[in-house]
Parts: C-alpha cells; sequence; structure tokens
C-alpha cells in the first residue's frame, strides 16, 4: 500500500512541478509587458514592440517548456544563451552564420557594427526615434538579455525578488528619455507585475497548507515603495522629468537638438551659456552645427569622417564660396560659463580655433566643429572666422554645378505633407529666379501674420521639427524659431533649391562700448536660435531669418531702396516679455547655483530614484522578518504561549541561515541537533531549557516561568546560532529569509549541527 501511495505521489509531484514552471513563466511575461509599456515612445510604429515581446516570450517559453521535460534548473540558462545567440544570428548575422543560425567572427562583427550604428543614432535622434534597423537590434537582443536574466533569477536561482533589479534597470531608460518622465501606470503595472510574480513563486513552492500572507505583504510592501517613489523621484513621476536640458544648457546630446533647442527657450529665467568679444562691428550669430540631413520627423546633423582639429591650424575651405564674394576676417574670443555641447559655438563660417583643452574634429562640408570625448564646458578660446558679404546681384546671377554632396540636401521623404508645396509656391508665384524664391519665402513668413510663440505648439501638441509638425505650423501660424526655420529649408527644398538648418545662437546683449570696441557679449538661453541656410551655386551657403521677432534679416535680402533705411537691431528676446537674467559668476549672487544644481542634479536623482526603489523592494523582507522577530519576542509575556512563540523564532532562524528544520521533525530532535551546534556556548543549555518549557507547556499544566528568562534564554541561542553560521550566512539571512515561505521550501542539506 505504502508503495503505490508513493507511485502515485511521483507524478503528482511532476505535475505540480511542470504546473509551477509555468505559471512563473506567466508571472515573468507580465513583468516583460509591464516594461514594454513603459517604453512606448522611445521608438516609432509599433513593430519594435512586437520584437521585443515576441522574442522574450519565445525564450521564457523555452525555458519552461525545457523544465517541463525534466532538464536540470540549472543546465536551462546556458541552452537560453545558446538559443538567444542563434535567434541574433538569424535575424542580424547579415548571412554570417554557420548553417545560418551558429554565430561565427563574421557575426560578432556584425554585431558590433549595429551596436555602434545604435549609438551613434541615438546620439541624433530625439523620441520617438525611426525604427531603424540598429535600434530593432537593441530591441531584440534587449529582449533576449531580459527574459535571460528574469528566468535565471526567479526560476534557475530561485530569488525572484532580485527581478526588481533587471526591472528597475529596464525603466530608467524611458525615466530619463522622455520628456514627460515615466508614466505612473507604467510603474504601478511593472509594481503589480512583480507582486504576481512573488504570489505565484509562493504557490509553486509552498506545501499542502497554504501561507500566502507573506507574500502578499511583501509584495505590497514593494507596491507602497514604488508608489512613493513615484511621486517623488524626479524622472519618474508624470511631467516630473526636467522640461530642460541638464546641466544647464546642453545641446547635440542623446535627444533631436531642436527639441533641446525649444526646451531651453521655455525655461522660466535665461541662463547665461557664454560671453564673448569680437574685432567686428557688432555682435555675431554664433553656430554650432549644420542640420543637413532630415528624415521626416527629426532634423540631424549628417555624420561624416572628419578631420583632426590641430591649435590654430587652418580649417576649410568654406563649401562653396565663390572668390568674388567679400568676405571679412574677424577673431572672436569665447568663455563658455553654463552650456554643455559636443559642437563648439563660433561665428560661421570659422577658419582657425586655438586655446581649446582636449580634443576636437572639423567637418569638411559645414565646417561643424565637435569634440571627440571632449565638450564646451568651461572651454575658453580665440576663433578666427569670415564675414561673408554677398550681394543681392551676386545672388541672383548665381548658377551652375551644385555638387553631389550638396543634392542631397534636397532629399524629401514621400510623405511630406502636400501643404508644404502647396504653400512654398503660393509664396514664390511671383518669383523666377532661386534668389528671388529665397527672398520671397522669407517675406511670407514675416508679412503674412505669422506670430513667434515658444507655447502655442506645446499647447495645441504639435511641438517638433518633422513635416506633420511643420504642416500644422503652417496651418497655425504661430512657433518659434524652430518651426520657422524648418518650414522655410523644407519649402525651399520643394522649390529645387538645397536648403539645410543651422543651430546656435543670436548675438546676444553688449555690456556696452564704442563703435570700434562693442566690449563683451553676454549669450543666455533666451539667445538660442536657428535659421535656414540655402545653396547657391557659385556663391555658396547662405543664411536667411525668416522668424518674426528674432535675429537681423541679412542686408542681401533688402531691397536696394531700403539701404539708407536703419538696420534692424538684433533681438535676443521673444516676444513675450522679457524674462530674468539668472547670474552664473559666482562671484554674483546664489540664483545661478542653485537653478544650475538642480538641473544638473536631475539625472543623477533619476539613478538615486531607481536606487532606492530597487534597494527598498529589496529591503522589504529583511523589514518583515525583524518585526515578526519583535512581535514574537513582545508577546512573550502571554504564560500560555511564550515557550512556542521562542520555539518558533528559533526554527524559523535556522531556516534563515540556511539550515534543514523540517515540520515533520519532533522538538526533542531539533532541540538535540541545535544544541550539538552550540555546543559550548550558552545556547547550548539555553535551548534545552526552552525545549524543557515547550514540553511543560505541550503536556502538561505550565510553571508560570518569568517572561524575562524566556527572552533571555531565545536571545542566547539566536546569538550562539548567528556566532556559529558566520557573517556570510548572517547578511544571506537578514536579506533574504526563507522563514518567510512555507515550511515546504527547499533547505540546504547541511544540518545545524555541522561545523
Amino acid at each position: 500500500m505504502a508503495t503505490e501511495t508513493l507511485a502515485l505521489a511521483v507524478p503528482r509531484v511532476a505535475v505540480r512541478r511542470r504546473i509551477g514552471y509555468w505559471r512563473i513563466t506567466g508571472a515573468l511575461m507580465l513583468q516583460v509587458l509591464a516594461v514594454s509599456y513603459a517604453l512606448v515612445g522611445l521608438i516609432q510604429g509599433g513593430g519594435w514592440w512586437f520584437g521585443l515581446v515576441g522574442t522574450a516570450a519565445f525564450v521564457l517559453a523555452t525555458g519552461a517548456g525545457l523544465r517541463s521535460l525534466g532538464v536540470p534548473r540549472g543546465v536551462v540558462p546556458v541552452i537560453l544563451l545558446v538559443e538567444s545567440a542563434a535567434i541574433m544570428t538569424l535575424a542580424f548575422g547579415r548571412g554570417s552564420g554557420l548553417l545560418g543560425f551558429i554565430p561565427t567572427p563574421a557575426t560578432v562583427t556584425s554585431w558590433g557594427q549595429y551596436l555602434q550604428q545604435a549609438m551613434l543614432s541615438i546620439y541624433q535622434q530625439g523620441t520617438p526615434a525611426e525604427p531603424l534597423p540598429e535600434f530593432l537590434f537593441l530591441v531584440v537582443g534587449g529582449g533576449c538579455l531580459l527574459a535571460l536574466m528574469l528566468d535565471t533569477l526567479a526560476v534557475a536561482i530561485r530569488t525572484p525578488a532580485f527581478t526588481a533589479l533587471v526591472v528597475g534597470a529596464v525603466l530608467v531608460v524611458p525615466g530619463a528619455l522622455l520628456g514627460d518622465g515615466l508614466d505612473p501606470f507604467a510603474l504601478a503595472a511593472s509594481a503589480a507585475a512583480y507582486l504576481w510574480l512573488l504570489r505565484s513563486d509562493v504557490r509553486t513552492r509552498r506545501s499542502a497548507t497554504p501561507r500566502p500572507g507573506a507574500a502578499l505583504s511583501v509584495g505590497a510592501s514593494a507596491v507602497a515603495v514604488a508608489v512613493l517613489l513615484a511621486g517623488t523621484a524626479p524622472g519618474f513621476d508624470q511631467g516630473g522629468a526636467t522640461s530642460f536640458t541638464a546641466g544647464g544648457i546642453s545641446i547635440g546630446g542623446t535627444v533631436t537638438p531642436l527639441i533641446d533647442l525649444g526646451k531651453d527657450l521655455r525655461r522660466p529665467a535665461a541662463v547665461r551659456a557664454l560671453t564673448y568679444t569680437t574685432s567686428a562691428a557688432s555682435g555675431q550669430y554664433l553656430k554650432l552645427a549644420s542640420l543637413d540631413q532630415f528624415t521626416g520627423s527629426v532634423w540631424k546633423h549628417r555624420e561624416r569622417d572628419t578631420n583632426r582639429l590641430a591649435d590654430g591650424a587652418k580649417i576649410g575651405p568654406v563649401a562653396g564660396l565663390s572668390t568674388a564674394v567679400k568676405t571679412t576676417k574677424i577673431t572672436t574670443t569665447v568663455a563658455i560659463d553654463n552650456m554643455s555641447s559636443r559642437w563648439l559655438p563660433t561665428p560661421a563660417p570659422v577658419q582657425s580655433v586655438k586655446g581649446l583643452s582636449g580634443t576636437w574634429s572639423w567637418d569638411p562640408d559645414d565646417l561643424t566643429i565637435g569634440g571627440i570625448n571632449s565638450t564646451t564646458q568651461g572651454q575658453q578660446y580665440t576663433a578666427t572666422s569670415l564675414v561673408l558679404q554677398p550681394t543681392a546681384d551676386q545672388l541672383k546671377a548665381a548658377g551652375g554645378l551644385v555638387p553631389q554632396d550638396v543634392l542631397r540636401d534636397l532629399f524629401l521623404p514621400p510623405n511630406t505633407p502636400t501643404i508644404i508645396e502647396q504653400t512654398a509656391l503660393a509664396a514664390t508665384k511671383d518669383a523666377f529666379s532661386e534668389y528671388d524664391k529665397a527672398v520671397a519665402l522669407q517675406d511670407y513668413f514675416r508679412d503674412n501674420s505669422f506670430v513667434y510663440s515658444t507655447q502655442t505648439p506645446l499647447k495645441q501638441g504639435f511641438d517638433g521639427d518633422g513635416a506633420r509638425v511643420i504642416a500644422r505650423f503652417l496651418e497655425v501660424k504661430s512657433g518659434y524659431c524652430v518651426h520657422f526655420a524648418s518650414a522655410m529649408a523644407l519649402m525651399a527644398r520643394t522649390l529645387g533649391i538645397p536648403s539645410r538648418v543651422a543651430e546656435g545662437y543670436l548675438p546676444g546683449a553688449t555690456s556696452g562700448g564704442t563703435a570700434t570696441n562693442p566690449g563683451e557679449y553676454t549669450v543666455t538661453s533666451d539667445d538660442l536660435h536657428a535659421w535656414p541656410e540655402l545653396y547657391f551655386a557659385g556663391v555658396g551657403w547662405v543664411p536667411f531669418e525668416p522668424t518674426v521677432g528674432r535675429g537681423t534679416v541679412p542686408d542681401y535680402t533688402r531691397p536696394q531702396t531700403d539701404a539708407a533705411a536703419p538696420a534692424p537691431t538684433s533681438t535676443s528676446t521673444s516676444g513675450a516679455a522679457p524674462r530674468a537674467l539668472v547670474p552664473t559668476d559666482p562671484a554674483n549672487q546664489a540664483g545661478s547655483a542653485s537653478f544650475t544644481a538642480q538641473s544638473g542634479f536631475q539625472p543623477v536623482a533619476t539613478g538615486i530614484g531607481v536606487g532606492l526603489l530597487a534597494i527598498g523592494v529589496l529591503l522589504v523582507p529583511a523589514f518583515w522578518r525583524r518585526m515578526r522577530r519583535r512581535r514574537r519576542v513582545r508577546e512573550l509575556t502571554d504564560e500560555w504561549g511564550g515557550a512556542s512563540l521562542a520555539w518558533d523564532e528559533v526554527r524559523d532562524t535556522v531556516r534563515d541561515l540556511g539550515w534543514m528544520a523540517p515540520a515533520t521533525e519532533t522538538p526533542r530532535v531539533f532541540g538535540g541537533r541545535v544544541a550539538a551546534a552550540v555546543a559550548g556556548t550558552p545556547g547550548e543549555e539555553a535551548v534545552m531549557r526552552l525545549l524543557a518549557e515547550l514540553e511543560r507547556a505541550s503536556y502538561g499544566p505550565p510553571a508560570r516561568r518569568w517572561a524575562g528568562s524566556l527572552a533571555d534564554d531565545l536571545g542566547a541561542v539566536l546569538s550562539a546560532l548567528e556566532a556559529q553560521a558566520g557573517p556570510a550566512l548572517r547578511i544571506k539571512a537578514a536579506l533574504l529569509p526563507v522563514s518567510l515561505l512555507p515550511a515546504g521550501w527547499p533547505s540546504a542539506a547541511r544540518p545545524p549541527s555541522a561545523a
């Protein structure tokens, strides 16, 4: 009979084990779905979502299936790693894999190329980014890695609590990159999925007597920690992520430069970016970079082969510049205050730079100067530049062969809204030459009730620089320099005129001086600006100024009859009321220091928030276990249950330290093993006194023993056990108390009497 019972029990155990594997795998899939929801908004479209979730689901299901077939629990992660490599080889090996799915050195090289291109695209694109192949490589690879880590932690090594670290690390990405921070629903969903995983793990491992209270308490505490941090941690509350770029002004970082520009223009108080003096008679536009690659959704700086910049060495020649165009050489000395960029602000076109620290390079096509592991922060340098003075007649007579690399700046995506071309044709219906068309486009924005506003695009939901955004801008007729510059550049391309968008600063405000020495110019975040540049064969790249109320209209675009009229003065403020300049000089008041500290602290605070979330979740079991011990010690005063509580605490401590404490073992056998483990210490006699008290309480009237002596004996036994275990086991017992789980949880085979 016993043999038959045993024969029936074995299949039942196997069935329960298989069900348990699939139950935990289902909980892990919920975690993946919650994380995938948090990532919405980083990449356009929905293809990436299917790649992430589908890959992770396939890997997780494979793990559950293998374990159901009897593959050892610890071997499965190795098989899943091999499977992930095969998936990546099939999808991104470019045919280099052996038999199509076995990676080779060429496959690894291909992966490296994808990764390198992905880093470059992340550096250039904004959010949501285009679903480029390199991003799909990151998504599919991330799905494999996410599934592998979750499966290993939750099933292979049976520490599901540590999956919070993996999920928290993934949530850092949307929390840092999305302008509105992490959606609270996404964080709540992640916390709920974590709770369900803990619950599923308990159901899988518990004995016949359910004890769900511990898991539910741990999970509820985890959700409470998540909700608390969701409302306080920077970057995790909706709208709580800073609206401004970190470290003062930051251009050319991980988001679209023109989007950064718009955010900085909306600062509540202007921040000083830099100061400069110049040999020119007036202030100069300071150009950072040319954004010449239009994808349909963003303007980007096309990355090319660059030349290493030597101190004071010649930069150039200026692409397309004719010798017939009059030029004047000027020098400008710049001191960067509170602005960080990989691009160097200089009057364009720049000819040489002296005094830079770090390693820099320059682009032969547009003379953009970029840092190689260097930024502008704290730089002081002197730039030599040319002031170009083409005439209207020269521009009207422009014509000839357009270089092949410039023809790329005519590209328009096939889905460009028709309103852009229609508006361009209507604005230039009376123009014949390319110059006349360019001037007509500039005048169209200045003479047709367009309004400068940094808030209207944000309020009406069309902020940005993509084609659809510009189509909406042409209807609303309200926006800021990003929209004016992008609109004119796109309209010019529909007319066959190569164009690009330049990003940089307006001349700023002068502190006074004389006609020959205008003094020092101060440039703030309010002076961030974008303007279009159009290419004329035989002349080169020529800037225009379509933005209403900003900048200076170039002389070569004004009718000759207006030559005697006073030229418009450069303005560095928007149409809105002027905003205060926050001092950044350490000698001044601390207003700027406070603002800079807050701005620069945001990414750090986001990381701290994630760390606190992970630490808080991981410490919940330790806190709960400590509270259980304190409650038991407090309740020892109950004369009818004190010995039982003390004995339960001893058993739980033994389990936490990793030793066997079978529920079927009699108190006398268990007490003997504990006494042997702590032989020679006060705990040996204390455990025998506790055993005697327990037996008296169980089989006869208890002696009225003072509760304080029970507490003393319990403390002596616990101290002796922890001392015998050593520091490593004590730390493990504190952080991962298995006594919170049902008594059927597997323990190490080492008995407490083992040395």
